[in-house]
């Protein structure tokens, strides 16, 4: 009779459906295996190219190193290369975990570095469709913790035809002057698809999709990214190429001092 308690008891578990994810879960083990944390530094080189409508409005080229640590600090050098009109413009983003970032630009018509005040925050970043929020934004926003913003699982939904993970992340600081975030995880691979950033609860005003990721080495990397803002019906898309990880890069690139050196 126990014996066959037991069976039975086993056949219902193994029926049972496994415990859902939480929405802490699913970004806490899409960081474990795509976050920035897996990886030390990186080199590519990388373009944009900003549309209005369906006509090209802008382009620029840039060599970007990036570095990075567990703690959750980040820090990225881009030298623009191209057109003429920001050719030899350096920018520095240093997001320390815990603080405020801090952005730093040298450009050749000065010769100089400055500092970006927070009123230049909201400014769009070199005529494209992320301003320099934004790109806080992105390096911070799937390291929140639960004391910095509420993730909840909203369900599955398929996108692009991959079935996916949609997590909602509602801010609990105004640091950022978006309402709420929804992301979208591949339910096999963890990569995040798409972003939506609202402006309030029903309003959608930008909208981040990877087009396409690659393995260099043993990462997976976004090499095809549109930066939709909806309102203005205005995208941006980033195409990175010659991605290299773990090179070694010196904490030395990241200073201020190298924007005069270059």
């Amino acid at each position: 009779m126990t014996r066959s308690l037991m069976m039975a008891t086993l056949v219902l578990a193994l029926a049972l459906p496994a415990a859902a994810l939480t929405g802490r879960e699913v970004i806490d083990q899409a960081q474990q295996r795509n976050g920035f944390s897996t990886w030390r530094d990186r080199t590519m080189t990388a373009s944009m190219e900003t549309y209005d409508g369906d006509s090209l409005v802008r382009t620029r080229d840039m060599d970007v190193s990036e570095q990075t640590d567990p703690r959750g600090e980040h820090r990225t050098f881009l030298h623009f290369v191209g057109p003429a009109d920001v050719k030899g413009t350096r920018f520095l983003h240093l997001s320390p975990r815990g603080d405020k970032d801090q952005q730093w630009l040298w450009a050749p018509t000065t010769r100089r570095t400055r500092r970006l005040g927070d009123a230049q925050r909201d400014e769009n970043f070199f005529g494209s469709d992320l301003s320099y929020r934004d790109l806080e934004l992105l390096v911070r926003i799937q390291q929140w913790n639960d004391d910095e913003a509420t993730a909840t699982l909203v369900g599955e939904e398929t996108i692009d035809g991959k079935p996916a993970h949609l997590v909602e992340l509602v801010p609990k600081n105004d640091e950022f002057p978006y309402a709420k975030y929804r992301l979208w995880f591949g339910t096999g691979d963890l990569l995040l698809w798409r972003v939506d950033v609202y402006q309030d609860e029903d309003t959608v005003v930008k909208r981040v999709t990877m087009r396409k990721y690659a393995p260099f080495g043993p990462y997976q990397t976004a090499v095809e990214v549109t930066v939709a803002n909806l309102p203005a019906r205005t995208r941006t898309v980033f195409a990175m190429r010659d991605v290299r990880y773990d090179r070694g890069l010196d904490a030395d690139v990241f200073s201020v001092s190298n924007l005069d050196r270059g």
